[in-house]
């Protein structure tokens, strides 16, 4: 009996790993794990509703006048970049898609999701297709990005963060490939040529994340010129229009105003005061404690890459993690640093501990340990909570619908109340974001209103 069990436990194990080296069943099951994380997506984004800031964004900046045409954007645009800050991408993307209506965002933002996935993925796996680190990929991404629902499932939110982290990501693509293979494409001078609107474009993002892309691109470059390897073109223009674009955000006209305006969240002043200095170091010490079950998981990553691989493969675990290290010491310069700030770092951090994984090689006795139990229970856990996730949507959305059916019901009143909407998951768009207050002129009050047309709105006491 005892060895009929020992024979079942290895022809198991010998199975997955058939099943993991098998081209055809990856590139199937790879394929498989993007369709049903996209179809997921669009049914989240299609119950996340429209959330504070949103709103807007249906007028043009710092205006009661509503966005009608492309124009108007423009003009959005320059104002906004002349009296608050360099944003312009994400703020761009943001008016853009409420132009253009929820349905619209919903499918794009969907698309982002995947293609932020799919970069992560190759920006730690290379050209290898592996379903298996896919699937770690999205898992990861799933637990460990900041305030998810802020991050990516918020319209506004989204288009900073999961839009721009992925145009970040896509700039530093090429540097990583190269790296692996320096093929004749990536060595032409058109592709050089191809990649300056992305390169640029990636500087325009946001600070810290941006900062962490033009430092990994500067590492590879260190990289190619200690194996002496040449320096590709694209290499000097993904330099060159980066820096460009991210001082053009640096040294908006606006930025000074933004930075003057910001001020410390009410969660670490009420802990630590208002000085300057130990409201930074208190937020950093805060956002770095959230952040550390990723961190540790990076440090067993790399315990476990150092004990299998010589140096040479730690390479780009290095580059990932001192990027990362580099984005979260740059957020102690301004005053304010909330969580979904650390989306850009995150990522970086992803990258590495999947690159890690990815150089294990998948022995019986491995498969044993970390994919047959720990794997599947891990897996459970996250089906489990995209069934959670999926049911608060719902929920969310149909407080949302009934508020906008009282709102329409009620349009001629002066004073419109409407039901707190209360989400339970950090994964939903609405939860940590101001929602309608009990004063009429509260900010969130005035843009609901202004969007809906009525002449105030208040949360029911």
């Amino acid at each position: 009996m005892m060895n009929s069990d020992r024979f079942g436990k290895k022809y198991g194990n010998r199975a997955i790993q058939n099943l993991i080296e098998s081209r055809k069943t990856n590139l199937i099951l790879f394929w498989v794990i993007v369709a049903v994380t996209f179809a997921y997506m669009v049914f989240l984004n299609s119950k996340t509703p429209l959330i504070a800031d949103d709103f807007v964004y249906t007028f043009i900046f710092a205006t009661s006048t509503p966005v009608m045409s492309f124009g108007d954007i423009v003009t959005s645009q320059i104002s906004y970049y002349m009296t608050w800050g360099g944003r312009v991408v994400a703020e761009t993307l943001t008016q853009l898609f409420m132009f253009l209506g929820k349905d619209v965002f919903d499918v794009a933002n969907s698309l982002c999701y995947i293609v932020f996935c799919l970069t992560v993925y190759f920006l730690a796996v290379g050209r290898r297709i592996r379903f298996e680190l896919l699937l770690l990929t999205t898992i990861l991404v799933w637990f460990f990005i900041p305030m998810f629902g802020q991050t990516v499932m918020w319209l506004t939110g989204s288009c900073n963060y999961l839009w721009c982290g992925t145009i970040i990501l896509l700039a530093i693509l090429p540097f990583r490939l190269y790296e692996e293979k320096q093929t004749k494409l990536l060595n032409s001078i058109w592709f050089a040529l191809l990649m300056i609107p992305l390169f640029f474009i990636s500087g325009i993002t946001n600070e810290n994340t941006a900062g962490g892309m033009i430092l990994i691109m500067l590492l590879y470059c260190g990289v190619n010129i200690k194996r002496k390897i040449r320096i590709p073109a694209f290499a000097y223009t993904g330099l060159l229009f980066s820096i460009a674009g991210f001082l053009c955000m640096l040294f908006a006209p606006g930025n000074s105003l933004r930075v003057a305006n910001e001020s410390a969240v009410a969660e670490v002043t009420m802990m630590v005061g208002s000085n300057p200095l130990i409201t930074r170091l208190s937020y950093f010490a805060y956002n770095l404690y959230a952040l550390m079950p990723l961190v540790i998981l990076a440090a067993i990553a790399f315990v476990m890459l150092r004990n299998e691989k010589d140096r040479k493969a730690w390479v780009n675990f290095g580059i990932f993690t001192v990027a990362a290290a580099a984005a979260m010491f740059v957020m102690l310069a301004p005053p304010k640093f909330p969580p979904r700030a650390m989306f850009g770092l995150a990522a970086f951090l992803i990258i590495a501990v999947v690159y890690a994984f990815g150089q294990l090689e998948m022995t019986e006795e491995r498969i044993r340990k970390f994919v047959i139990i720990p794997g599947l229970a891990v897996l459970l856990f996250y089906i489990m909570s995209w069934g959670y996730v999926g049911i608060d949507a719902i929920t969310v959305n149909k407080q949302y619908v009934a508020r906008v059916q009282i709102i329409e019901e009620h349009q001629n009143e002066a004073l419109i109340q409407v039901p707190e909407i209360v989400p339970l998951s950090s994964h939903n768009g609405m939860y940590g974001l101001k929602d309608v207050q009990l004063d009429p002129n509260h900010w969130v009050n005035r843009a609901l209103a202004d969007y809906f047309g009525v002449p105030n709105i208040v949360r029911q006491p």
